[in-house]
């Protein structure tokens, strides 16, 4: 079969692998959709473990099923999820699943990024979700992505008539300002470094764009009542957007720190200044069964749209050309592999 092997952002090769074979309790499933995720092109997070076959929003079709598999059937389309918890370890109990040590050893083989996945038996049992009718393959690559930023505001406990501040209108961003608004956001304000994702923030339900060069908490004063924002999100891993951040708070207020900084960058905390203001510092790394099934429930009622954000789908073999777009981040919302092209 046919796979995109990873080396480095500008390094992507097309390359043969054999089909991987199951086992008793395993599926074979043929990749029929594969987003390119932000964090695939975040090298600094890759580069240590290539070469090796990325993709983890994926959507595809039951091909082969192992003797022991009861639940699901060929031509079944599904979305798989590539870490899964233990379920039954302290963090998963106390509702921390993404901090569980099995979530972050599991994966399907090799990556989304190729014809076919072998997926592992505890994915079967615990990662595999049937697509509804009404939703397609394609919009099926958004429901690992949308449910980490369910999990995110869920965990920031976002409610309605909160005002939003969401730094980075990448497709997180556009993510948390249609899911804020979904969820009764008063005021939406997003900013951005490029012009091309200001208007998508614009057209995707902010109610305010900012230029990130700009005076941002004055701005956000200005639309906002002269207050800052109850709830900031962070969406990019630039150090200047996470300052930014701290500045952008109103009292009582909370930071979600969904990006960060690479490793061995720190940020200067104003503890003084926090503790006073009773401002809450938080972070959300990636989902849980339970977000995933509220992602799909999002996309399938049509409360998150998101169909529009497409803007382009590529064959396996464009695979390098699909980084380069995610990389450069100046023309392209959400790219889509479409490995049996």
């Amino acid at each position: 079969m046919r796979v995109a092997m990873y080396y480095n952002n500008k390094d992507v090769r097309l390359e043969e692998m054999p089909i991987p074979q199951i086992g008793a309790s395993e599926l074979l499933v043929k990749v029929i959709a594969s987003g390119i995720c932000g964090s695939d092109v975040m090298e600094w997070y890759r580069i240590k473990k290539a070469p090796l076959v990325l993709g983890h929003e994926i959507t595809g079709e039951i091909v082969a099923i192992g003797k022991d598999v009861k639940k699901y059937k060929k031509g079944d389309g599904v979305f798989v999820s590539h870490h899964v918890p233990c379920n039954t370890c302290r963090y998963c109990l106390n509702g921390h699943h993404t901090a569980c040590e099995t979530l972050h050893k599991t994966n399907y083989d090799p990556g989304g990024f190729a014809e076919f996945i072998r997926v592992p038996q505890i994915n079967v049992d615990r990662g595999m979700f049937l697509l509804p009718e009404e939703i397609s393959f394609e919009e099926g690559t958004f429901i690992e992505p949308l449910a980490c930023v369910a999990r995110g505001q869920r965990l920031a406990h976002m409610q309605p008539g909160r005002s939003v501040l969401v730094i980075g209108s990448g497709i997180s961003g556009l993510l948390h300002i249609q899911l804020a608004k979904a969820l009764g956001a008063e005021r939406i304000i997003a900013t951005d470094i490029t012009e091309y994702r200001l208007k998508a923030a614009k057209k995707f339900g902010a109610d305010a764009i900012v230029h990130a060069k700009e005076d941002v908490p004055a701005e956000v004063c200005k639309v906002n009542e002269d207050r800052l924002a109850d709830l900031v999100i962070v969406c990019t891993g630039a150090f200047p957007a996470a300052v930014q951040a701290l500045q952008s708070v109103d009292r009582g207020g909370t930071v979600l720190f969904f990006a960060v900084p690479e490793p061995g960058v720190n940020l200067p905390v104003p503890m003084n200044e926090l503790w006073r203001n009773e401002i809450t510092l938080m972070t959300s790394y990636g989902a849980s069964p339970k977000d995933i099934q509220k992602a799909i429930e999002l996309i399938r009622s049509r409360k998150v749209n998101v169909k529009d954000m497409i803007t382009h789908r590529l064959s396996l073999k464009d695979t390098a050309k699909g980084f380069k777009l995610v990389a450069d981040a100046k023309t392209s919302l959400k790219v889509i592999i479409e490995p049996q092209r």
